[in-house]
C-alpha cells in the first residue's frame, strides 16, 4: 500500500517539473521539514567532494527520490535512513526528495537541494610534508555491500578524521577528479572497487590498499601512518 501510494506521488511530482514555472510551485509548496519527517537544510556543495550523505530524521521508513540533470548514482541505507549520493564533476543542481510511512500514515514530501559549485584547482593543496593527511575512499557504488556502506556512511570515522585537521574524500571509481588528481595510477596498482588512499599533504601517497573490513581497522591505520 505505501509503495503504491509513493508511486503515485513521485508520478505526480515527475509530471510538475516540466517547466520552470511549475518547478517553482512545486518549490513553494514542499520544504526540508514536513511533519513527521525532516532532510538536512540546502547545501552547497564542491565538485570534489566526492559524495555527500543525507539523514532523514524520521520514525519511519524512508523512500527517496534524486532529480538532476546530469546522471547521478546514489545508494540508500535503509537501516539509518540516509542516502549517499555521488557529486558531479559539471555541477550543477541535485534535489532529492524523501517521504516516511510514520505511525501507518504517509507523510508530505520533504525536499532539500544541493547545489555543486567548481572548486578550481583539484590537486593536492601545497604544504609541508608532515602537514594533515589527506584520507581517500574510492569505490564502486554499484558494488558497494552493507558492510562498506556502513564504514563509508560513518559520521563518527568522518568526524575523527575531519577533527583532527585531516581530509576526508569519498570518489566513485569511475570518476574524473582521480586523473585530475593523479590516483587513476594508484587503483589500478592495488585493484578492485573499494580502496583507501592515505597521502601526505603534498600528495605523496603513504598507503594505498583495499578499504579495511572495520571502523577500527580504517582508525588504526590512519594512526600507524601520523594522523593527528
Amino acid at each position: 500500500m505505501f509503495k503504491k501510494a509513493l508511486f503515485s506521488l513521485i508520478f505526480s511530482l515527475l509530471v510538475l517539473i516540466p517547466t520552470q514555472a511549475q518547478e517553482t510551485k512545486l518549490t513553494l509548496t514542499t520544504a526540508n521539514k514536513v511533519e513527521g519527517l525532516e532532510l538536512p537544510a540546502d547545501k552547497t556543495v564542491k565538485n570534489d567532494e566526492g559524495f555527500i550523505t543525507l539523514q532523514a530524521k524520521t520514525k519511519g521508513d524512508v523512500k527517496w527520490l534524486v532529480i538532476s540533470a546530469t546522471k547521478i548514482k546514489y545508494v540508500t541505507i535503509p537501516q539509518d535512513n540516509s542516502i549517499i549520493i555521488s557529486i558531479p564533476v559539471k555541477g550543477g543542481t541535485i534535489t532529492v526528495f524523501a517521504i516516511s510511512l510514520v505511525d501507518g500514515k504517509m507523510t508530505e514530501f520533504a525536499r532539500t537541494n544541493l547545489t555543486i559549485t567548481a572548486n578550481g584547482d583539484n590537486s593536492p593543496p601545497p604544504g609541508p610534508a608532515n602537514g594533515p593527511l589527506h584520507v581517500t575512499f574510492i569505490v564502486d557504488l554499484n558494488s558497494t555491500t552493507p558492510e562498506l556502506a556502513q564504514i563509508l556512511n560513518s559520521q563518527s570515522l568522518r568526524t575523527y578524521i575531519t577533527s583532527k585537521g585531516n581530509y576526508f574524500r569519498l570518489y566513485d571509481t569511475n570518476s574524473p577528479i582521480l586523473q585530475q588528481k593523479k590516483l587513476d595510477a594508484v587503483v589500478k596498482k592495488v585493484g578492485g572497487s573499494a580502496i583507501m588512499v592515505v597521502q601526505r599533504n603534498d600528495g605523496y601517497v603513504l598507503d594505498a590498499r583495499a578499504v579495511p573490513s572495520t571502523e577500527a581497522e580504517v582508525i588504526n591505520l590512519i594512526n600507524s601512518l601520523g594522523g593527528k
